[in-house]
């Protein structure tokens, strides 16, 4: 497993390749450099789509907040609070009242994985969201070991892990 440093180094190599490509193209297509004036706001939103740190890191992170998704969706936060409201994104609350999204729930499309709402839902019957997302990050015995997420993201069947949820859900409301 990579350390922090090394994952700092690999991403800052790709990230300085990928500009240089980025200005390169530009030059040969004679984009004015005007474009690039606001350089704190491309580094801005650059750094908008890293995982923010918390201390549930640990047990369900890494996470997006608010003004990441915001920028890494292209919406806005009255958007992002409609979907936390109509439970379509799996959001869990901070004790300082700032929401975050944990970053395995999104796909490469940048769209929530359809079978993990569906698994959040039938948790939210009877658990808060921080009960339900360590739930989907645990280790279940029934899938040999494996998380909900890993589970469903790695394209097996939902009825499984769905049928531990209700299970575990109708329990917890008893």
């Amino acid at each position: 497993m990579d350390t922090l440093v090394e994952q700092e180094r690999k991403l800052m190599a790709l990230l300085t390749r990928r500009v240089h490509e980025t200005f390169t193209d530009a030059r040969a297509a004679g984009v004015p450099a005007e474009v690039f004036d606001d350089v704190e706001s491309i580094a801005a939103s650059m750094a908008a789509a890293l995982p923010t740190t918390h201390v549930y890191d640990l047990l369900v992170g890494p996470f997006y907040d608010t003004g990441g998704l915001t920028r890494w969706w292209g919406i806005s936060r009255q958007a992002v609070n409609k979907a936390v409201a109509a439970g379509t994104v799996i959001a869990c609350r901070l004790d300082d009242g700032q929401w975050v999204y944990p970053t395995w729930q999104f796909t490469d499309a940048r769209t929530v994985h359809p079978h993990l709402i569906a698994l959040w839902k039938a948790l939210r019957t009877a658990a808060d969201p921080w009960t339900c997302a360590v739930w989907l990050r645990s280790p279940q015995p029934e899938l040999g070991d494996r998380t909900a997420v890993d589970w469903v993201t790695t394209g097996r069947s939902v009825e499984e892990p769905l049928a531990l949820a209700r299970a575990d859900a109708e329990r917890w409301a008893a």
